[in-house]
């Protein structure tokens, strides 16, 4: 097989977990030609912890003093990519995440047969259960929900654990959104390619093993989402709905739904305080910051 690949990989405070995913990478049957480390709030301590390993694939890092957020960070390790002189594909791959060997393989392959714009995998847990890849958007309330099996062929977007940019769609749609800081990134670049005319694909046989939600706890079970995860993902729901074109009736449906089920939940702050975020722009950059990240100032 006669492909490129860089592999960006977006750390914070969890070097053990991209250490274990650098390692799998290392066992590909079709290893990236270089991989990225972007490290986010990045110390001493994580530096020293990277720096003292020894690697069989090349790896440039990325420090970084702020926390960024994930597109930020993506798109830092594909600026590199191009300026370098890079033109292949780009696979974003989740820290917390071991692809089984053939992994990258299979995701070339398929995304070569079927010159998606995007190409997925199949993420199962570390007992092997089904968790994913790939995701359905209801057409009016935005509202997410993942398949049950591999059998589904009509989605919405593929999952940001292993999502690999073709050369031609990375060129014509660009960078990620950085409005989100967090969470739809993936989802509103995937809508962004299919408005440009490019389709999405899903490599079932490429297997990643995710360690989900290891670094911020978003797949704990309901009412049990830490706050500032739970409200950003919500917010960011709407941001883009809103951005997408999503009927706005349904768009305030699903988020009356979802602040009355906070309001079941007795959780008051978090209903108010989804509310400011997605009544101002402002109030929602504040909110990143105070709950240590950092957004570039807007233009």
């Amino acid at each position: 097989m006669n492909a490129s690949v860089q592999t960006i990989l977006v750390n914070y405070k969890n070097t053990d977990d991209t250490i274990a995913c650098l390692r799998a990478l290392e066992k590909q049957t079709v290893k990236p030609n270089c991989t990225y480390v972007v490290d986010n709030a990045s110390s001493e301590e994580s530096k020293g912890k990277f720096l003292k390993e020894s690697f069989g694939i090349p790896i440039k890092f990325i420090w970084n003093e702020a926390n960024l957020g994930f597109a930020a960070a993506c798109n830092q390790g594909i600026k590199e990519a191009l300026e370098s002189g890079f033109k292949g594909f780009v696979w974003l791959l989740n820290n917390d995440t071991e692809p089984e060997a053939h992994a990258l393989e299979s995701i070339l392959e398929k995304a070569i047969d079927t010159r998606a714009g995007i190409t997925g995998s199949r993420i199962v847990s570390e007992s092997g259960k089904f968790l994913g890849g790939v995701g359905i958007v209801h057409p009016k309330f935005a509202s997410v929900r993942r398949p049950q099996d591999t059998d589904c062929t009509d989605f919405d977007y593929i999952e940001g654990s292993s999502f690999l940019i073709s050369p031609k769609c990375l060129q014509e749609v660009g960078p990620l959104c950085e409005d989100f800081f967090l969470y739809f990134e993936e989802s509103d670049y995937c809508f962004k390619a299919k408005k440009a005319g490019f389709s999405l694909a899903w490599a079932t046989d490429s297997i990643v093993c995710h360690h989900i939600g290891a670094t911020t706890q978003s797949e704990n079970k309901k009412g049990k989402v830490p706050f500032f995860i739970d409200c950003l993902m919500i917010r960011n729901r709407v941001h883009f709905a809103l951005s997408n074109g999503f009927p706005r009736y349904g768009i305030f449906v699903g988020l009356l739904i979802s602040l009355c089920l906070r309001v079941k939940r007795l959780q008051f702050k978090r209903v108010l305080t989804i509310m400011a975020l997605i009544a101002s722009e402002k109030t929602f950059r504040k909110f990143v910051e105070k709950n240590g990240g950092w957004m570039k100032d807007e233009v």
